[in-house]
């Protein structure tokens, strides 16, 4: 219908305009008229397109490019309850949860709801860790949502491996990437077939993607690759060589740091280590990406040389070398003038070999020593963030258990106890609750006051099992008077385990009081 020609014939009179052939066509295969008096014409015109508007139109045809239907799903979707759990997590009210709702979703094996991979995607282009986490969930949708937008293309790589040399740099890395996630020997030697024709850029790229799957039958590459004209894909080779507690690099450095640590004995017969410092123009520690230009914080490039080869070490070669227990070697390098040097390269060593008996060792020993003044600058942080759950909940509940009261708020013990990913078990969170519950009720504690405490409180809500959520809101709420101030944040850190026990119950379909977990 020609609804603006009949505007204007309306306006202007219908002695000074009529409708034109084209307009009276529309009318009349609307069933109009056009024969009567154009007045009612008008009328009923202005009639029909009330009910037309209400009634819609029929859109234009799109002649552009069309996309195929998703396949189907193969995957169980979750609930829709699950689905409004997510959207909250999303939304940033309960962040911290993502990682524990999709691995629970992993071990139920539930599909991720389709509304929200749009967002889950655009996190997993800057999130390596969390893409690894739900790809086993995203489903045929999710698989099928990749490959139409291009941010998201490069998280599964749409070419072959055919297709290696004609990609694009992004292309080849993510193509790499699958893989040595499938299958690292393969990934090798398509990287193998081209590499002598890379350049810098594409060389420094792809080497790093070796670190996944990284074994030993990438050593001779790696080897040969220390001899490259460029440092930067040289360093990259000895990083990657250092990871491999039995790779010849490790073999030279230890030999190295063997001449370098030596054990003598003092006439009262205290055995004590002899320092000797390598050589800064040592051309075959240079060669292993030991570098005379990387000082150590409170030494020189030499001492920075003897840090770095202690550092990439497996500790167990020490044991092996001087006869002795981690704590043992621990108190035999406290001997030396270098002992703070030595301390954090074995720290740095444990973290890079993830040895849970050395992270222990290092970790009792901080603990021991931290309020010593020699020891106040010890910085042992790469294992407070790699500990084993197990050894995290051992020491902490054993050194809880001990000083039977909360420890001061800058306790390194409260610092471990605000690490998020840990898992409290049940021993743990009963010291804890215990001895809060005994400080706020001796202490009037206001806003300004017990602020890592409250930090505490807050991160302990996503680290304490969900299981227990009903029986530490009984704990709370039996005395709720006793509080003093820490109304908000009780309620919070509630309110936070019961979303969590919430979001579990719903995915595995099971309620979790009276299990043990």
């Amino acid at each position: 219908m020609r609804w603006n020609e009949l505007v204007k014939l309306a306006l202007l009179g219908t002695e000074r305009s009529t409708l034109s052939p084209a307009a009276k066509s529309a009318l009349e295969q609307y069933g109009i008229d056009t024969s009567k008096e154009m007045t009612e014409v008008i009328l009923e015109a202005a009639a029909l397109q009330a009910p037309l508007q209400k009634a819609g139109y029929e859109p234009t045809k799109w002649e552009g490019r069309t996309i195929d239907n998703s396949p189907e799903e193969i995957l169980d979707s979750c609930s829709q309850k699950s689905a409004k759990h997510l959207e909250l997590i999303l939304k940033g009210i309960y962040a911290p949860a993502l990682s524990e709702f999709v691995e629970t979703m992993q071990l139920y094996q539930k599909g991720l709801p389709f509304e929200s991979l749009p967002d889950l995607l655009d996190k997993c282009v800057k999130d390596e860790l969390l893409w690894q986490q739900i790809r086993p969930i995203i489903g045929e949708r999710g698989k099928w949502l990749t490959q139409l937008n291009p941010n998201w293309q490069k998280l599964i790589p749409n070419i072959s491996d055919d297709q290696w040399e004609i990609g694009t740099k992004v292309e080849r890395i993510s193509l790499l990437k699958e893989l040595r996630c499938r299958n690292p020997a393969e990934g090798l030697q398509l990287l193998a077939t081209t590499w002598s024709e890379e350049g810098l850029s594409e060389k420094t790229a792809f080497i790093k993607c070796l670190a996944i799957g990284l074994s030993p039958s990438d050593e001779p590459f790696l080897e040969a690759t220390l001899d490259f004209p460029r440092k930067e894909v040289r360093k990259v080779a000895a990083t990657l060589l250092a990871q491999l507690p039995q790779s010849q690099l490790q073999q030279r450095i230890f030999t190295a740091a063997k001449k370098a640590i030596q054990l003598s004995r003092t006439e009262e017969g205290r055995e004590k280590p002899i320092i000797q410092l390598p050589n800064t123009k040592d051309k075959d520690l240079i060669r292993d990406g030991i570098s005379p230009k990387k000082t150590w914080k409170k030494g020189g490039a030499v001492t920075g040389m003897l840090y770095q080869m202690v550092a990439i070490i497996p500790p167990k070669r020490w044991e092996q070398y001087l006869q002795k227990t981690p704590a043992g070697i621990l108190t035999f390098f406290a001997q030396s003038e270098w002992t703070m040097m030595l301390v954090e390269g074995l720290t740095q060593a444990a973290n890079l070999h993830d040895n849970d008996t050395w992270k222990e060792a290092i970790l009792r020993f901080w603990l021991r020593h931290y309020t010593h003044r020699q020891w106040t600058q010890l910085d042992i942080s790469p294992i407070l963030d790699s500990l084993s759950n197990e050894v995290f909940n051992a020491v902490l509940s054993e050194k809880l258990r001990a000083v039977s009261f909360l420890p001061e708020e800058h306790s390194p013990l409260i610092q471990l106890l605000q690490k998020e990913q840990y898992v409290w078990e049940e021993r743990l969170v009963n010291l804890v609750m215990n001895q809060l519950k005994t400080w706020t009720k001796e202490n009037v504690s206001y806003s300004w006051s017990g602020y890592q405490y409250r930090l505490l409180v807050k991160k302990a809500a996503y680290t304490i099992p969900p299981i227990l959520e009903k029986k530490l809101s009984q704990f709370w709420l039996s005395d709720s008077y006793n509080w003093a101030g820490w109304e908000k944040d009780l309620q919070q850190f509630l309110t936070v385990l019961r979303f969590r026990r919430e979001m579990f119950e719903e995915l595995a379909g099971v309620e979790v009081e009276g299990q043990k977990g």
